[in-house]
C-alpha cells in the first residue's frame, strides 16, 4: 500500500494499481506520494498492480473497522513516533 492510510481501509477499497519510486513523503496519509500509474518511459517508477500475482494489497485487516475519526486519530499517534 502506498501509505498507512490505504492500508487502514477495507480490502476492497484499498488502491490496486499505482505508482511507487517516489521520494516525496505524505504527512498527511503517512507515506509516499503515489499517483495514478505512468508508463515507465516517461519516468513514472514502478507500477505496482495489486491484480498481479505476489502483488496483493490485502495485508492485514487490522484498523479495517475503525471509524473515520478514530483512522484519523491512530495516524496522527503514529505521527508522533
Amino acid at each position: 500500500m502506498p501509505t498507512l492510510r490505504d492500508l487502514l481501509s477495507p480490502v476492497e477499497a484499498r488502491t490496486t494499481v499505482f505508482t511507487r519510486g517516489s521520494d516525496v513523503y505524505d504527512p498527511e496519509r503517512m507515506g509516499f506520494v503515489s499517483g495514478p500509474p505512468e508508463p515507465p518511459d516517461l519516468g513514472g517508477g514502478f507500477v505496482q498492480d495489486a491484480s498481479v500475482p505476489c502483488n496483493g494489497n490485502q495485508g492485514h485487516l487490522y484498523g479495517t473497522d475503525l471509524s473515520e475519526e478514530q483512522k484519523r486519530d491512530l495516524i496522527e499517534y503514529l505521527k508522533t513516533y
